[in-house]
C-alpha cells in the first residue's frame, strides 16, 4: 500500500499527488489527513496524506520520514470536496485543501508536535436542548413543514426561503436546526457579514446553549482553532459563521443554511474563488443534507432556478403579526438643489429625523461611501486628484485631515494648489459617512451619533461593541455603509434615511441594478420591525428609474421581471455562464501583449471571447489590469479551454493571470 501525498508548497508550481511508501514503524498509524515529512529531491518537504493506492507507477518509491501532526487534519470527504473545489474554480489542489484544515495549520507546518491524549467525543451525541420555539404563523408553518418533511425523508432538497424583511426566516432556521439535531445530525449556518453574528449568536445561544461553535475572521486564531476543534470532536453540532463556516469539520451534516444568500461576500476574492452557495450545495450532496437559501431579495439566478424547479420555493409574503412594511417616501434631490438646499440631507429627511429624535426613537442613515468628501477636483482645469498606485480618486478624511485611497491605503496631505495647472481653485465634492455625521451633529447637537463603517470597525470586537451600544439605546442615530443594511433587528429603529440611492446604480457591471435594488430593499427593511411603525426616506437623482420604483414599493417581482428580461436579451447569467481572466502587472505594455495573446489562444478553443479591455479600475496597487471575459453555455468546456490556454501560453513571471469562474463583479 502506498500513501498519496500532496506537497504543502504549490508556489513552485508543484501541485500534483506523489506516491510514497509507508515504513514499517508507521504501518497502522497513518491516516488520510495526516501531515507528514517526506523526501523530495535533495531536501525534505511537508505534505498531506490525501489517499492510499495499491500500485505506483514510480519504480523507486521513497519512504515517508515521519508524521508531523498529532491527529488527522481533514477527512476523506474533505479531500473529495477540495478536489471538486480545485477543479471547478481553477485553483491549486493544496490551496483548496487548506480551506478544510484547522486555522493556523500553515503557520505551524513542519513543527514537531508532541502526541497529546485528546478526548474523542465524535460519536454525534444527541443534544438534549429544550428549544423554546415561538409559535409559527401559518406561512411559517407551511414552510417549516416542507423543509422538515425533507429532513425526515432524508431527501437532499434545496429550498429558497423567500420572505419579506421581518417575516420570521430566522425562527424557521432555529426550528429546522432543532429537528436536525434531534436526529443526531449537525447543521451549518452562514451569514454574509461579521457584523451580523453578534445578534444571531445571542439568539442561537438562547436556544442551543453552548452547543454552537462560531467561526469567523474577527476571532483570534486561538479562538477559531478552539471552536474548530469543538466541532471536529462533536462537542458542537451547530456551526455559525461567515462563508468559511461551510468548511467546518462537522460529521453527519443534515442541514446547511445561507442567510441573505444573494450577498457578494459569499464569493471569495482569493484563490480558490469559490461561492459558498455552490460549495454548500456540493457539500449537501455528499451528505444527503438539506440546503436552505434565505432572503427577501434573492439573487436573480437563484430566483430563476426556483422558477425552473431546481430549487423548491417557500414564500413568506407577510411580516410577523401582519406588521406593515414601512412606507418609502422618495425625495427628488434635483428639486432640493433648485430650492437652494445644497446640504447632504433633504428638508424632508431633516424633518423626519427631528420627529424621530423628539420621540426618543432611533434612526439609521445609509450611504455606500466612506470618508468626508469623495473626491477633490480643480475647478480651473478639471483635474481630479487620484491615487498614484490606483486609478481611483482620493477621498478626504476630516478626522485625519488627509486624502486617502480606499483601495490600497495610500494617504497624502490635501494640496493647496492644483498639481497640474497650479491654480488655487481646489474644490471638495461628494458625500461620505464623515460628512453626514458632521451635518447631523450640527443640526442636532444633542443627538448621540454612531458612525458604523470600515474606518470605525477596524479593531477586533468592534462590531459587537457597536451593535450592543445601539441595541442598548446608547445612541440615537447610526450612520453607515453596507454593514447597516441587513441583519439589524431593533425595536426602536423607526426611521431609515437613504442619503443617496443612486450610488452604484450606473456602474459598468450587468449586476449593478440588482445590487442597488438589494441594498435599498434591505436597508428599508430595518425600519418598523416591531411594535413601532417605520418610515423610510429615499433621496435620489433618478426617481423614475425602474430599480428605484421597485425598491420604493418593496416589489421584488417587478424588479425581477424587468431584470430577467434584460439578462435574456443580453445573454447574461442565468442564460449563460462566465469566466473572467484578469491580466495584471507593473508593465502596461506587457500586460496588453499577454492579454492579446491569451484572447487569441482562447478564441481558437472556444467561442464567446470578449476582450482584452482595460478593467473598470485599470490600475490598482501599482498593477495595470486588463480583462478577458468568456461567455457560453458549457462551463466545463470553457474551463478546459482556460486550462489548455494557460498550459501552452508563455506568461512572463512578472505578469499575473487571475481566473475567476462565475464572477460576481466585473469591476
Amino acid at each position: 500500500m502506498f500513501a498519496e501525498i500532496i506537497l504543502a508548497k504549490a508556489s513552485r508550481g508543484i501541485d500534483r499527488i506523489y506516491h510514497y511508501s509507508i515504513p514499517e514503524n508507521l504501518n497502522g498509524q497513518l491516516k488520510i489527513g495526516h501531515q507528514v515529512r517526506v523526501p523530495f529531491g535533495f531536501r525534505s518537504e511537508i505534505g498531506y496524506v490525501v489517499g492510499f493506492a495499491e500500485k505506483s507507477e514510480v519504480i523507486k518509491v521513497k519512504d515517508i520520514q515521519e508524521i508531523t501532526s498529532e491527529t488527522p487534519l481533514f477527512t476523506e470527504q474533505s479531500v473529495a470536496l477540495s478536489k471538486w473545489l480545485a477543479d471547478y474554480y481553477e485553483s491549486f489542489f493544496i490551496t483548496a485543501l487548506r480551506l478544510v484544515m484547522p486555522p493556523g495549520t500553515k503557520a505551524k507546518e513542519g513543527r514537531k508536535r508532541r502526541k497529546k491524549k485528546t478526548e474523542d467525543n465524535s460519536n454525534n451525541q444527541r443534544l438534549n436542548v429544550a428549544v423554546k420555539g415561538l409559535k409559527l404563523t401559518d406561512d411559517q408553518q407551511k414552510a417549516f413543514d416542507s423543509i422538515n418533511q425533507a429532513i425526515v425523508d432524508g431527501r437532499p432538497e434545496k429550498f429558497l426561503l423567500y420572505g419579506v424583511t421581518g417575516s420570521g426566516k430566522t425562527e424557521i432556521y432555529l426550528q429546522t436546526i432543532d429537528e436536525v439535531i434531534k436526529r443526531g445530525k449537525s447543521a451549518i449556518v452562514m451569514v454574509p457579514e461579521i457584523s451580523l453574528t453578534p445578534q444571531l449568536v445571542e439568539r442561537f445561544r438562547d436556544r442551543f446553549g453552548d452547543h454552537i461553535a462560531v467561526l469567523h475572521s474577527e476571532f483570534t486564531q486561538k479562538q477559531r482553532a478552539g471552536d474548530w476543534l469543538r466541532a471536529a470532536r462533536g462537542e458542537a453540532q451547530i456551526v455559525l459563521g461567515t462563508r468559511s463556516a461551510v468548511f467546518a469539520p462537522l460529521k453527519n451534516i443534515g442541514l446547511i443554511i445561507l442567510d441573505e444568500e444573494y450577498e457578494t461576500t459569499y464569493k471569495s476574492e482569493k484563490s480558490p474563488r469559490y461561492h459558498a452557495r455552490e460549495v454548500a450545495i456540493k457539500l449537501a450532496k455528499l451528505n444527503r443534507a438539506v440546503v436552505i437559501l434565505g432572503s427577501a431579495t434573492p439573487a436573480v439566478e437563484t430566483f430563476y432556478k426556483a422558477g425552473t424547479g431546481e430549487y423548491s420555493r417557500l414564500d413568506l409574503p407577510r411580516r410577523i403579526d401582519d406588521r406593515p412594511l414601512p412606507p418609502v417616501e422618495v425625495v427628488d434631490m434635483r428639486e432640493e438643489m433648485r430650492q437652494k438646499n445644497f446640504g447632504v440631507l433633504s428638508e424632508r429627511l431633516k424633518a423626519e429625523l427631528e420627529k424621530t429624535l423628539t420621540a426618543g426613537e432611533q434612526a439609521i442613515l445609509f450611504i455606500n461611501r466612506l470618508g468626508f468628501f469623495t473626491f477633490v477636483m480643480c475647478r480651473s482645469c478639471g483635474y481630479v486628484i487620484e491615487c498614484p498606485h490606483c486609478a481611483v480618486s482620493l477621498v478626504y478624511s476630516s478626522s485625519e485631515k488627509q486624502l486617502r485611497c480606499n483601495r490600497c491605503g495610500y494617504s497624502a496631505a490635501p494640496p493647496l494648489t492644483c498639481p497640474r495647472c497650479h491654480s488655487g481653485s481646489i474644490k471638495y465634492f461628494g458625500t461620505g459617512t464623515q460628512r453626514i455625521e458632521d451635518e447631523v451633529a450640527k443640526l442636532f447637537p444633542s443627538a448621540r451619533i454612531l458612525r458604523y463603517d470600515r474606518d470605525t470597525t477596524g479593531k477586533r470586537g468592534s462590531h459587537e461593541v457597536f451593535f450592543r451600544t445601539f441595541a442598548a439605546g446608547k445612541a440615537d442615530v447610526m450612520i453607515g455603509t453596507q454593514m447597516v443594511t441587513k441583519g439589524l433587528d431593533l425595536a426602536a429603529v423607526t426611521l431609515v434615511g437613504v442619503v443617496s440611492a443612486d450610488i452604484g446604480l450606473h456602474l459598468p457591471d450587468f449586476r449593478a441594478g440588482e445590487h442597488t435594488f438589494q441594498l435599498l430593499t434591505q436597508v428599508a427593511g430595518r425600519a418598523g420591525r416591531h411594535h413601532l411603525p417605520g418610515q423610510v426616506v429615499l433621496q435620489t437623482y433618478s426617481p423614475d428609474h425602474y430599480i428605484i420604483k421597485a425598491a420604493v414599493n418593496h416589489d421584488y417581482r417587478s424588479f425581477y421581471e424587468q431584470e430577467i428580461k434584460q439578462r435574456q436579451d443580453l445573454d447574461y447569467p442565468p442564460f449563460s455562464q462566465l469566466i473572467s481572466l484578469l491580466v495584471s502587472g507593473a508593465d502596461q505594455k506587457k500586460v496588453g501583449r499577454v492579454g492579446a495573446d491569451l484572447a487569441a489562444f482562447l478564441g481558437k478553443r472556444t467561442g464567446g471571447v470578449m476582450g482584452p479591455i482595460p478593467a473598470v479600475i485599470p490600475k490598482l496597487r501599482g498593477q495595470w489590469r486588463e480583462r478577458i471575459l468568456l461567455k457560453g453555455q458549457d462551463l466545463s468546456l470553457m474551463r478546459k479551454a482556460v486550462e489548455e490556454t494557460l498550459a501552452k501560453a508563455v506568461v512572463p513571471r512578472e505578469i499575473r493571470v487571475t481566473v475567476d469562474v462565475e464572477p460576481l463583479s466585473l469591476l
